[in-house]
């Protein structure tokens, strides 16, 4: 490029070098490109705690879990050899059912405690770290003449 040289910009992309001692015959056409929402660049955002409509929602889980119970254990009695096959199949059904909720952003985790239904008292307990602002549980009991059934569903939020 010598002295006399001029530099044309025709968009943001492109930039040519022009003699002006030499006419080529072309026509200069300027582009304009007008800023729209595909040529902003995106901004670096992270949400940390989800909105209102995305928050945890009890009452469809326990329905979910209503059912599942209700479907695999009604009418049965307690057998030791099939209490490990419907507490596992009842964990499964209601995991598979809530991930179809599609909860954004949200693992959920189901437990399930199954037994014989004879009287004595069953005590339990659970530790996590929790968030009491995002992260939520619901439960539901199933009980017929032999067979007591706890399950219940943590949803935590993820960060």
């Amino acid at each position: 490029m010598g002295d006399r040289d001029e530099i044309k910009v025709t968009d943001a992309i492109s930039v040519e070098a022009i003699d002006p001692s030499k006419d080529n015959g072309t026509e200069e056409i300027e582009i304009s490109k007008e800023q729209s929402h595909e040529s902003v660049p995106a901004l670096h955002s992270y949400q940390i705690k989800p909105c209102l409509l995305e928050r945890f929602k009890a009452s469809p889980v326990k329905e979910i879990i209503r059912t599942v119970q209700a479907e695999i254990l009604a009418g049965k009695n307690y057998s030791p050899e099939n209490a490990n096959k419907w507490t596992i199949q009842i964990a499964n059904e209601v995991n598979a059912r809530c991930r179809d909720l599609q909860m954004r952003r949200y693992k959920h985790i189901a437990q399930v405690i199954l037994g014989e239904l004879k009287g004595a008292g069953v005590k339990s307990g659970v530790r996590c770290v929790w968030d009491s602002e995002t992260d939520g549980y619901t439960s539901d009991i199933f009980m017929n003449d032999t067979i007591f059934c706890v399950t219940v569903v943590f949803a935590l939020y993820l960060y």
